[in-house]
């Protein structure tokens, strides 16, 4: 990855006003450097300033091409070669969808696109084929694919604009620090001991917990729908993946402000990085982000159990007693009394998450009988218990083609009360053709998987509109980032005090 350089910028700057000398400029565009696309193919060097392209013309509908900034291990922020395209009236202020443009890929920009009119809020006059790109050693290229629309295009060089995207991800890393209270680093047993005590006197009484009539632990959450939901799959330890999410977009703002909930889909424990199963450290720190997410978002932040929440003799990987190392683990580590405390966070924990809109659990449906009064009383139910973690998508291959398929969906949404198409949501599987998020999976429509231990990316399931969508992003070496800037913002709290 390479620093963006000035060379570069007025390479891109030049090769506009070469292209204005035989092309129409965009004369309503304040924009120094505009030019109308007619129906010619244009290349330009590929731009270390952002772009800005309207479809359909100086009025028509704004997107901004953004050169991609990734974090480095010592807190830089350096630009990938890659591409975000995105709504400028909304993803600086909200959660919202984006495209990105990669090395050596093409992207045809259009409401022909069933995903993209998701991700972004393409108008009428976008046509259905509208702006082809292509990104390449050579350059960036356009070509306009509208015989009636238009296209403008402009480099952005105003400095605000220019740094805009990464600034936007370090305000999220500061203000992330700022919800913590300080850097993510083994804690002492008294101090995690008290951490979890506090969790777990929130978990009693957890908001939206549909309530017992016997005092036993309930299964279901009645989340209400308006907060739009941010689902995240299983991280399996993968701490640098959460924090990809905390400081990217507006999540953490939407948290902040209450106009999201994120929703954990379980098994954050327990490396499945071959040849890491056995590593127990990196699990102790997610427990720890989470339960710090918890308390100081007790009515946005709930998690889902999975089949790793637990201390099993019977759950290993790679032949890795892992439920067995996990449990030996706190106790070397922390004491009984914290061992003891993390099995009454798992008894506290739901296992179904419902709302008007969505239904989540972390496997899948169970496959036999079903009530709401099962799962409100699940102490109870063992058996409902287990599949909800444990139940895998039944897919071609499978031995004996053991499984749950579209008719217990069915059923789990009949039985809970919401509507036939309402989307559901599981982790658990990980997806077989996808990086981190598997959309109407299995061929089932509004059945999404999402996985969160991927190596490279690290995706969610939220809903920037009236939709459900994917959300990729790339994963960073973001826990040397965020303690670097936690420290350094109590290294200044200290100099000021």
């Amino acid at each position: 990855m390479a620093k963006p350089k000035r060379l570069a910028r007025k390479s891109l700057l030049k090769r506009f006003r070469e292209l204005l000398q035989g092309m129409d400029a965009c004369e309503d565009v304040d924009l120094k450097d505009a030019l109308r696309l007619g129906g010619d193919k244009i290349r330009v060097p590929a731009p270390a300033l952002p772009l800005s392209i309207r479809l359909g013309g100086e009025d028509g509908y704004p997107l901004h091409l953004y050169p991609e900034p990734r974090f480095e291990e010592d807190g830089t922020l350096m630009y990938s070669g890659d591409y975000l395209l995105v709504d400028p009236d909304s993803y600086f202020q909200d959660i919202s969808g984006f495209l990105r443009l990669d090395q050596g890929e093409t992207l045809t920009l259009g409401r022909g696109d069933p995903l993209q009119r998701l991700l972004l809020r393409y108008p009428k006059s976008v046509a259905e084929r509208h702006l082809r790109l292509k990104l390449s050693a050579k350059g960036l290229a356009f070509k306009n694919k509208s015989e009636q629309a238009g296209v403008c295009l402009a480099p952005l060089t105003q400095e605000g604009w220019i740094e805009r995207l990464a600034q936007q991800r370090l305000r999220a890393l500061d203000r992330l620090v700022e919800a913590l209270g300080g850097p993510i680093e083994p804690l002492e047993s008294s101090a995690a001991l008290t951490l979890i005590d506090e969790v777990n006197a929130l978990m009693r009484d957890e908001p939206y917990r549909v309530p017992n009539a016997q005092g036993r632990n309930s299964g279901l959450l009645a989340l209400p729908d308006r907060p739009r939901p941010i689902f995240v799959g299983d991280l399996h330890a993968r701490l640098d993946n959460l924090l990809v999410i905390l400081t990217q977009g507006a999540f953490l703002d939407a948290l902040i402000d209450g106009s999201a909930l994120l929703i954990l889909l379980g098994d954050a424990v327990q490396s499945d990085a071959p040849g890491q199963e056995a590593e127990m450290d990196s699990s102790m720190l997610m427990m720890d982000l989470i339960f710090r997410l918890k308390r100081r978002f007790p009515e946005r932040v709930f998690y889902l159990r999975g089949n790793h929440d637990s201390f099993s003799d019977e759950l290993s990987k790679s032949g890795v007693p892992q439920g067995l190392l996990w449990e030996q683990a706190l106790i070397e580590g922390r004491g009984m009394r914290y061992r003891d405390a993390m099995q009454t966070f798992y008894d506290r924990l739901p296992y179904v998450a419902a709302s008007s809109g969505y239904l989540a659990c972390h496997a899948g449906p169970p496959l036999g009988k079903l009530s709401w009064e099962a799962l409100v009383d699940i102490e109870r139910h063992p058996k409902l218990a287990h599949q909800l973690t444990h139940v895998r998508l039944r897919q071609s291959g499978r031995a004996n083609g053991y499984g749950y398929g579209p008719g217990d969906l069915a059923r789990l949404r009949k039985r809970l009360g919401v509507k036939r198409e309402a989307p559901v949501i599981v982790g658990h599987t990980p997806p077989r053709h996808t990086q981190t998020c598997w959309m109407n999976a299995g061929g089932i429509p509004n059945h999404h998987i999402v996985y969160g231990s991927h190596p490279d990316w690290i995706g969610v399931i939220t809903r920037p509109e009236k939709r459900l969508v994917p959300l990729i992003y790339p994963s960073e070496p973001m826990l040397g980032v965020y303690n670097r800037r936690a420290r350094a913002a109590q290294s200044s709290e200290g100099t000021h005090g």
